[in-house]
């Protein structure tokens, strides 16, 4: 069933499609209000942490900087990804809020094509972003911006397809 989309952009560019936003905040750039809010702005929605897909681990957890901790990571951000993509395929709209993103946006990207559903993707940067950055076109300064501002940013670079990866 694919639900229609009330009221603000839509990730999936139209008619009820839905999309996965994956939205990082790597130097504590505050993504859980943004991705709180971004929520809020897109109907249907869903919220997802890929942390939380950490959390659920019961036994054998390890703390997820380690090394050794790469196979667990690995498959705690496939089962983000396929979540999400779940969704989006059923016409939600999905804020996927994230600590990092090179290692997991290869996971998205594949789930964007195996599904065909629109996957964007936004680093919340406290600053301008280094120039060595390979995400810059990606980046959104928020030192200045309060959490509602850098919402409003997002959902308008939403609307212009601004931080759209693929499909």
């Amino acid at each position: 069933m694919n639900r229609t989309t009330v009221g603000g952009p839509e990730l999936g560019g139209g008619g009820g499609a839905g999309g996965v936003l994956v939205l990082v905040d790597p130097a504590g750039a505050g993504n859980s209000p943004v991705a709180e809010l971004l929520a809020r702005e897109l109907n249907p929605s869903v919220h997802l942490r890929t942390d939380d897909f950490l959390r659920v681990i019961r036994s054998g957890q390890l703390p997820p900087h380690l090394p050794e901790a790469g196979r667990q990571n690995a498959t705690a951000l496939a089962a983000a990804a396929q979540a999400a993509f779940a969704y989006a395929t059923r016409g939600y709209q999905v804020v996927v809020e994230a600590p990092a993103a090179p290692a997991a946006l290869d996971t998205f990207r594949r789930e964007s094509r195996a599904t065909g559903a629109a996957l964007h993707y936004v680093v919340l940067h406290p600053g301008p972003a280094p120039e060595d950055t390979v995400h810059t076109a990606h980046t959104l300064d928020t030192a200045a911006l309060t959490p509602e501002a850098a919402t409003g940013s997002v959902l308008t670079a939403l609307t212009r397809r601004t931080h759209l990866l693929g499909w």
